[in-house]
């Protein structure tokens, strides 16, 4: 199922995807298991002083392993976008969420949020930096045999109040659009609508959910690519 608030870009093939799960997978030691991540990330490493200095860290260790992932990536969003597409030095490459087994998802609290993490970035020089071309991306490494996915409703931040939200039905389950997520395949949205996870109840011990998860704006021209 496609959601009209969602698109999809092919970023690697099954055979490339398996290629950087054995990375993942050798790079164990330094998964964040409190994070369930592997890289630095804005929406889980706060607050911005700490973020800046996992980035830091952590930087030169995935651009080693994963250079060439990053390539695909990059060259797959600029012909997307039309436009020049990088990385920021100061900013995390983006990193991978990596949940494995019956015991990581029955932990999962499916959140339903935006992305807002941008604001709590530099965006020097002033002026320089759209923030209405956000975008958020997920890039399946590694999907659960039944699915995975995202719920994503047709409710942006800021078009009705916080409490009109929580007393409305404007978030219900029912109203929600539902994207499939296909191992290579990179889903791409604005950030902006309020989105939630989704996961097949009936996961299996030997299942495994591993995405990469970024976000961008176009700053100077360029849509920026951090996590």
């Amino acid at each position: 199922m496609t959601s009209s608030l969602c698109q999809q870009v092919p970023v690697l093939t099954a055979e490339e995807a398996t290629k950087a799960l054995a990375s993942i997978r050798s790079l164990q030691p330094l998964w964040d298991e409190d994070r369930y991540r592997l890289g630095a990330g804005i929406s889980y490493y706060k607050p911005r002083a700490l973020y800046y200095a996992t980035s830091k860290q952590m930087n030169p260790i995935m651009r080693k392993h994963f250079d060439w992932l990053y390539d695909r990536l990059l060259q797959a969003l600029s012909k997307h976008y039309d436009m020049p597409v990088t990385f920021r030095d100061d900013l995390a490459v983006p990193g991978f969420n990596i949940y494995i087994g019956q015991k990581e998802f029955s932990t999962l609290q499916y959140n339903t949020h935006v992305d807002l993490q941008f604001l709590e970035l530099n965006w020097e020089p002033r002026g320089s930096a759209n923030f209405e071309s956000t975008m958020s991306f997920t890039l399946p490494i590694a999907v659960p045999e039944n699915g995975t996915g995202l719920n994503i409703w047709n409710v942006q931040h800021g078009e009705i109040s916080q409490d009109q939200l929580e007393e409305s039905n404007q978030l219900d389950a029912s109203r929600a659009e539902y994207q499939q997520y296909e191992v290579g395949i990179a889903t791409i949205h604005n950030g902006k609508h309020y989105h939630q996870m989704s996961i097949s109840s009936d996961a299996k011990p030997s299942d495994a959910r591993i995405t990469m998860q970024g976000h961008g704006l176009v700053q100077s021209g360029s849509l920026v690519i951090y996590g």
